[in-house]
């Protein structure tokens, strides 16, 4: 059990730098924010086609992100349209950590793809 606190101690400047980011902008990292982080990487490691490409799929993955989290106010609630607020260093700091937890995700969705489709 060593080594998972080795792996903590990684982790924890990582999480203590991305963390007022992820409570401003996070939700509170509620169900629904789970479920929409779940379908985007699912579907963007299905897409993937070589590893090479992983860090390309975690930025397209944060945009996805981003403009799924302005539109469904509007779909929802019928709100009107408003810029996120890419001014605010709080808001990159949250799109800093959804690429940490795409690539992350990413990585895991992929050996799970290799491992079920046996390298496709």
């Amino acid at each position: 059990m060593e080594f998972v606190n080795q792996i903590l101690g990684y982790l924890q400047p990582v999480w203590s730098f991305f963390e007022p980011g992820i409570e401003a902008y996070g939700g509170g990292l509620g169900m629904m924010f789970w479920v929409q982080f779940g379908v985007i990487a699912v579907v963007l490691a299905l897409l993937m086609r070589s590893f090479g490409a992983i860090l390309i799929f975690s930025v397209v993955g944060v945009i996805i992100h981003a403009v799924v989290d302005v539109v469904m106010p509007m779909v929802r609630e019928q709100a009107a349209f408003a810029m996120p607020p890419v001014q605010d260093m709080t808001y990159l700091l949250f799109l800093g950590a959804l690429f940490v937890g795409y690539f992350l995700a990413m990585i895991v969705l992929s050996i799970v793809k290799g491992i079920v489709f046996r390298g496709g």
